[in-house]
């Protein structure tokens, strides 16, 4: 199973906070204890994120219980309501323990999914990995495209041996970041999936 964090949130607030930078760095608007109105009241959520895909917004909200104990299926069926009265298109509860036999009953036909905090993280891993090379990416630059299998680019319009001997010292230098940006490269992934290398990455 995937990780994004090895760290396991230690209280409430932890955890919150920690499932919304997830949805953060995934290219999401998240933010925690956000109060929303509904038809019957005002309701307070852990946390509410909002995504624009093809012009339509979606709102998922995550309810985080960093509980000693399973969640009863009560704290399902109060959230199945939030759900409904919200428009959110996608729920999450996160629980540090686990979920009692009926709470999993209570969420049939529904988009909500009861997840301990390595699922989430599973659940999310492909959006926010995608994410993230792409900033990566943009930061780097070209600096990649020079250690591509076709060969130096620009090598062939040095016309002195000393500018070649320095392009070779330079590209010698920085060749194990240009190995390893490559393998890490979302260009290599816009047709079709690639596997990313294993952790930690070994250029040998």
């Amino acid at each position: 199973m995937p990780l994004i964090t090895n760290a396991a949130p230690e209280s409430w607030q932890e955890l919150e906070e920690m499932v919304t930078a997830i949805l953060n760095e995934s290219g999401m608007a998240a933010r925690r204890q956000v109060r929303l109105e509904l038809p019957r009241g005002n309701v307070n959520v852990d946390v509410y994120a909002e995504e624009a895909i093809d012009g339509i917004t979606h709102r998922t909200i995550c309810e985080c219980k960093n509980w000693g104990s399973n969640v009863p299926r009560e704290v399902v069926h109060a959230f199945r309501t939030v759900m409904q009265e919200t428009g959110a298109h996608r729920g999450y509860i996160i629980s540090r323990v686990g979920f009692q036999r009926g709470a999993y009953a209570a969420d049939e036909a529904t988009t909500i999914e009861q997840v301990n905090f390595a699922e989430f993280q599973a659940a999310y891993f492909d959006k926010w990995i995608g994410k993230r090379i792409w900033a990566v990416e943009n930061e780097i630059g070209s600096i990649n495209t020079y250690y591509e299998p076709i060969g130096k680019p620009g090598y062939g319009l040095i016309e002195d041996d000393a500018g070649r001997e320095a392009y070779d010292a330079v590209w010698g230098k920085y060749l194990f970041v240009g190995l390893m940006l490559m393998s890490f490269s979302p260009c290599l992934r816009v047709f079709q999936p690639r596997p990313y290398p294993d952790l930690p990455f070994n250029i040998a």
